[in-house]
Parts: C-alpha cells; sequence; structure tokens
C-alpha cells in the first residue's frame, strides 16, 4: 500500500470518518487506539510479520525512556547502559536489515576468487521506512537521556508517534519533542485547518502523480543508454536534470501528502523541503533538501562528535564523516558513499574558503553566483552517483556529459522538459517571495491552483511509480 492506491484511499476514509464520529476532543483512548490499528495496518500491508520489527523497536524504546527517568542522573553508567541498549537495538536491526548484503558484497569484492563459497545475497527484504522510524525512536531515547524531554508513561500514543502512517514509511522524521506535546492537544476540526490539509495533499500529488511519475517514465526508459559509451552530451545531462527533478517531486510530493493527510487528522508535522535548488550554497542546499533529516544528522551526530569546536581540522572531518554515514543512510551501495562523500567534501571545502556564510556577500554577488553555479552543478553531478547502480556507470555517465559531443535535443527530451516546468515555476516563485516581491497566495488563487492540479492529476498522470524513498 502506497498514497497512490486505491487501498489508501480506502484507509485514509475509514479514518477520517473517525475524525467526526469518535470522541469530541479527539485525545480519547479511542481514537488513539484508532489511529494505531491504521498505522498497523498500513505497515503491515507490505509484509506482515515486519510489523514485529517496528513492535521490537517501540518497546525497547519505550522501556529505556521509563528507565532512564527512574535511575539517578548521577548514575552515569547505568544511564549510559540504557542508552546503549536502545541504540544497539535500533541500530542492530537496521545494521541487519540494510547492510548485511551490503557487507556481504565487500567481502565477496576482498575476497576475489576465494569468495566461491559465499552467497551472492541474502535475499533479505527490505522492511519499509525502517531508516525513518529508526531515527524517529532514537530521538526519543536520545532527547530523554539528556534530560530535554520528559518520558512518556503510556504505551500506545508512543507507538502512535512511532507508527504514525501518514509518515511512516517515508517521512518527513518526525522527533518526540516535535510529535508527543501535540498529544495531549484538542484537536476540533476547523476550516483553516481543512483547507490547509487538502492543499497539501492536493500539490502533492500533483507533485508525485504528474511531475515525478512523468518524469520517471523518460528516467527509466532511457538511463542505461546514458551510461554507455558515447552518448550524446546534451541527452546525458537532460536525463541528469530528469532525474533531479523527479526526486525532487517524488520525495516532496509525499513529504506534502504525509502533512497533509496529518493535518486533516489534526496533527502537524514539519516542512521537509524549501526549493533547494535555490541554494547558493551547500550549506544552504542541505537547509533546504530533506530538512528533517538534516536537523537530525546536525543535532544527534555532527554535535555529538565535536561540530565545529574542536578547530578547522575537525570540523572538515566531522563533516565528512556526518554525509558519508549520510550516504550510506540511503542506500547500501558504494554509489551512495560516493554520493555522501561528495557532498561531505563539498561542505568542508566551502567551509574551509569561507563560502558557507549567509552574511558578508555585499558587493559580491559575482562570486556567489559563481559558487551557485558551482553548487548546482556537484549536486546535479551528485545525483548521477545516486542513481546509477555502479559505479563504473556513473563515471561513464558524467564522461559523456565531459565529453562536450552532441547537444541536440530531439522532440522527446523538450516534450520530457514540460514535466519540469511546475518545478521551475515553484522554485522561481519562492526565489521572489524570499525577496518580498510576492506574497503567500491567497485562499482564491490557491483555490484556482488546485482546481489545475486536480485537472492535471485527472489527465496527465502516467501511472504508478513507487515512491523513491520507500527503499530506505
Amino acid at each position: 500500500m502506497n498514497f497512490v492506491s486505491w487501498a489508501f484511499v480506502a484507509l485514509f476514509a475509514v479514518v477520517f470518518a473517525a475524525r467526526f464520529t469518535i470522541g469530541r476532543r479527539k485525545v480519547e483512548p479511542a481514537y488513539v487506539t484508532m489511529l494505531v490499528a491504521a498505522s498497523a495496518t498500513f505497515y503491515a500491508w507490505h509484509i506482515p510479520v515486519y510489523i514485529g520489527i517496528l513492535v521490537l523497536s517501540s518497546v525497547i524504546d519505550y522501556g529505556a525512556g521509563l528507565a532512564l527517568a527512574r535511575l539517578d542522573p548521577a548514575a552515569r553508567g547505568r544511564r549510559r547502559a540504557v542508552l546503549a541498549l536502545s541504540l544497539a537495538t535500533n541500530l542492530g536491526l537496521l545494521a541487519f536489515f540494510k547492510y548485511a548484503g551490503f557487507f556481504l558484497e565487500v567481502v565477496r569484492d576482498v575476497l576475489g576468487e576465494r569468495a566461491g563459497a559465499l552467497p551472492t545475497e541474502l535475499g533479505l527484504a527490505l522492511p519499509m521506512g525502517i531508516s525513518f522510524y529508526t531515527f524517529q525512536s532514537m530521538s526519543y531515547t536520545i532527547d530523554v537521556y539528556r534530560g530535554v524531554l520528559a518520558p512518556i508513561h503510556r504505551f500506545w500514543p508512543f507507538f502512535l508517534f512511532i507508527s504514525f502512517f501518514p509518515q511512516l514509511v517515508a517521512g518527513p522524521i518526525v522527533r518526540a519533542a516535535e510529535f508527543l506535546p501535540q498529544m495531549p492537544r484538542p484537536r476540533r476540526l476547523r476550516r483553516v485547518v481543512v483547507y490547509e490539509g487538502l492543499w497539501l495533499v492536493v500539490s502533492g500529488f500533483f507533485l508525485k502523480m504528474v511531475c515525478a511519475d512523468n518524469l520517471a517514465v523518460y528516467v527509466d526508459e532511457f538511463w542505461e543508454r546514458g551510461t554507455r559509451p558515447g552518448t550524446a552530451s546534451g541527452f546525458t545531462l537532460w536525463l541528469a536534470l530528469m532525474f533531479s527533478g523527479q526526486i525532487f517531486a517524488d520525495f516532496a510530493g509525499y513529504s506534502n501528502i504525509a502533512r497533509g493527510t496529518a493535518c486533516l487528522l489534526g496533527y502537524r508535522l514539519p516542512v521537509n523541503f524549501n526549493a533547494p535548488y535555490l541554494a547558493a550554497s551547500f550549506k544552504n542546499f542541505w537547509e533546504r533538501w530533506h530538512m528533517t533529516l538534516s536537523r537530525w544528522l546536525r543535532d544527534y551526530l555532527y554535535i555529538a562528535l565535536g561540530g565545529n569546536r574542536r578547530g578547522p581540522v575537525r570540523t572538515y572531518v566531522n563533516l565528512m564523516l556526518v554525509m558519508l554515514l549520510g550516504g550510506l543512510w540511503h542506500g547500501a551501495a558504494y554509489t551512495f558513499i560516493v554520493w555522501g562523500a561528495l557532498h561531505g567534501g563539498a561542505l568542508a571545502a566551502e567551509r574551509l574558503l569561507g563560502l558557507h556564510a549567509d552574511v558578508g556577500w555585499r558587493g559580491r554577488w559575482p562570486v556567489r553566483a559563481a559558487w551557485f553555479v558551482v553548487v548546482q552543478a556537484l549536486v546535479l553531478t551528485a545525483w548521477v552517483f545516486f542513481r546509477s547502480r555502479r559505479l563504473g556507470e556513473a563515471a561513464q555517465f558524467l564522461a559523456n556529459v565531459a565529453a562536450l559531443e552532441g547537444w541536440a535535443l530531439g522532440r522527446m527530451e523538450w516534450v520530457g522538459l514540460l514535466f519540469l516546468t511546475p518545478l521551475v515555476a515553484h522554485h522561481a516563485f519562492t526565489w521572489a517571495r524570499e525577496r518580498g516581491w510576492v506574497a503567500e497566495p491567497g485562499p482564491a488563487v490557491r483555490a484556482v491552483l488546485a482546481a489545475f492540479m486536480v485537472y492535471g492529476i485527472i489527465t496527465l498522470y502516467a501511472g504508478t511509480a513507487d515512491f523513491i524513498y520507500f527503499q530506505f
């Protein structure tokens, strides 16, 4: 089951109907139980037995929170042991299902011909969204350990935080400090809430079903051609642009649907994307792209490693380590490691050159403009590794672009670019809004735009393509 399925439509219809019929304030146990049951159904639809993994992780972290609350703050050793149990369980499950196969591949590469007796693959199906709900669950235990969050004493509200179906399998990554305080808040159905939720849902489905899925048709059909020697530079660059649009529309669309459906049910989820292809620095790119992951890596990994408090060299090392681990978080493959290394190296180089600051650029716009080109070119280059199955394929793809031969685009390529137009318009509007030149659209403008998007969904839907981030 995913958002673009009739099964999800039926499930959400039942849940939304309960919004009107169960409880007055929507904090009653019956309403929470209904949401938990819907979330469990949504997750178990994929592989039913995997619901046990979700429950195990939740039970361990729920118990860890209670144990940390009972322990004296002075008992540092015992508190660290509880935290270690929580982290080991979460990371152990993630490592087993997501990285065991990659570890086997690395061992086979190292052993070469001597690896003949080893299996070529383990055949493990990856639990949907394990990377997302693992990070959510870990945020709770870490925050309780740090003393910035009080533990919750009832299991089912905690399990709802972990399993809440709108964002369960592909984010946004919601922290306990963002979600749990909403639990006791009355959730009356107001017109402004319905309008906001519907706007997010419609815009999300438009990004997913019209932009991402149509771009995916071209990317999936022709990507292999882009990795062949001698493919025209214009064609390979066109493919890279198509994928950069696809992954943005796919993930931003999913995030909008998640936020919209959660809003309709009375919950607020954080913004996850803010026109990332406007970023004029690598730092700003990660402030705009997958924002909830960026903040998670910053607060729970980068700062824990020392951040920028231990001198320049350690800062550069920390940036590289965080982005390497961020690459591995996205997928267990050499290509994702290179993707992370490119971003980590770029962040370190940018800080070394002093180009990461948001101030001090008055009168130096040519430098900022040139750096913007560098930033977006490297982001596009990194996407090639992200999409490719092997390093050799990505290298050949980039070599085709670098050959600077054959730039003419055919009719098919120009038609494909039309599905990037809404994304360009979105970024252009955001650019103007951030400078105060235009205001957020009012209800009437949103209604007109929503009507056009619904018409596009009905007439231009290219067929269901899985959400890219479901595999993470």
